[in-house]
């Protein structure tokens, strides 16, 4: 039988030295988890395909269970996370801190240049409220980027309530398909397509404008009082604002400001997000290495309520990452051990002392 040798379109492989560096930076990633006090959880490789967000459901590889029931590859770990936190540990005492490190997949259409299958590295820390637990987490974002290595990078705090709260007062209710479009060219930052989007709308000039400018700006280090100014008289965004502007100085006297930015025109997952959201980005990649943020009404829809923030790094973007700023660790050199006019039983004695050494070996008979 002849057996195409080509790899699915999507599918990851890595081999050698990048498989070994992978897995290096995912040691460190993890070790944080756990130094932060993170308990390592494994969730299923599928489930109901229901259980996933379904703003995902287009790229959902799914598939027939033996009892007829639909099934999912998980795209995300964070929806399984929340379900398992709901029912399998419901009897465990709020707060979980939990972490997780492994394969999803997630279809992404040939022409888009993107895997289908990719390693996502990340933590949940379900009943954590209040500015207490996005400090922690953002602290422990950080640290996961300086144990692999990486120097030049930034985190980029915005508010759910912000994008949420302009569209609204500028007359474009959930429902309006002016407001997805308005999204969507906020989203690729496309001023002139976000004030067309905006144009039947006949809300708040103020909101209207606010939109837009937040489209012209580059995305980082917005000021916070610009923004106060620009939003002035939208109750709902002045709240976001402060308490966006408590977080960063308290990050501040933490001593994480500069590893920090503003960017309010975070539009995506605004139907799951409550609170901060963040991106983490490295320099000279042009696009984020991970994120996350507060979804406090996830847990309430499965029978357990409460407040939860999380987030995740790509492993194969961080990777690339590391790699591009020249931070990966060298690969380790092999000692041959050879097997020749001794016996095998003392060459094998050789290998298991140098092993007893940390040394990395080879084992090879005789030339």
């Amino acid at each position: 039988m002849h057996m195409r040798l080509q790899l699915p379109q999507g599918a990851s492989c890595f081999t050698f030295g990048e498989a070994r560096a992978r897995r290096a930076i995912e040691a460190r990633v993890v070790s944080v988890f756990d130094g932060w006090g993170y308990d390592e959880i494994v969730p299923p490789l599928f489930d109901d395909a229901a259980t996933f967000d379904p703003t995902l459901a287009s790229k959902l590889y799914t598939f027939s269970g033996r009892d007829g029931t639909t099934l999912a590859l998980r795209p995300d770990f964070t929806s399984l996370v929340a379900k398992i936190a709901a029912g399998r540990l419901r009897q465990v005492e709020a707060p979980l801190r939990l972490y997780y490190s492994g394969e999803v997949v997630r279809y992404e259409p040939p022409r888009a240049g993107r895997q289908s299958e990719f390693h996502q590295m990340g933590l949940e820390f379900l009943g954590g409220g209040g500015p207490a637990a996005d400090v922690e987490v953002i602290a422990v974002a950080i640290e996961c980027m300086e144990a692999a290595g990486v120097e030049d990078f930034v985190l980029a705090l915005g508010h759910a309530g912000v994008v949420t709260a302009l569209l609204d007062a500028a007359g474009l209710p959930v429902d309006d398909s002016g407001r997805d479009e308005a999204l969507a060219s906020l989203n690729r930052r496309d001023p002139i397509a976000v004030a067309r989007a905006l144009e039947g709308a006949r809300g708040s000039g103020p909101a209207r404008r606010a939109l837009v400018g937040l489209a012209e700006d580059n995305g980082i280090r917005q000021s916070l009082d610009a923004a106060r100014i620009a939003c002035n008289g939208i109750e709902s965004v002045g709240e976001a604002l402060s308490d966006l502007e408590s977080l960063t100085r308290t990050l501040d006297e933490a001593g994480l400001g500069a590893r920090v930015a503003i960017d309010l025109s975070e539009s995506r997952g605004l139907d799951y997000y409550t609170g901060l959201v963040f991106r983490i980005y490295g320099g000279g990649l042009g696009f984020d290495v991970g994120g996350g943020g507060r979804y406090d009404a996830l847990l309430g829809r499965l029978g357990r309520p409460l407040p939860a923030i999380g987030f995740m790094l790509g492993l194969d973007r961080l990777a690339l990452l590391v790699d591009r700023s020249g931070s990966r660790s060298p690969e380790p050199a092999v000692s041959p051990v050879v097997v020749n006019a001794r016996t095998l039983g003392e060459s094998v004695r050789e290998a298991r002392e140098r092993r007893r050494r940390r040394e990395r070996i080879r084992f090879e008979g005789p030339a």
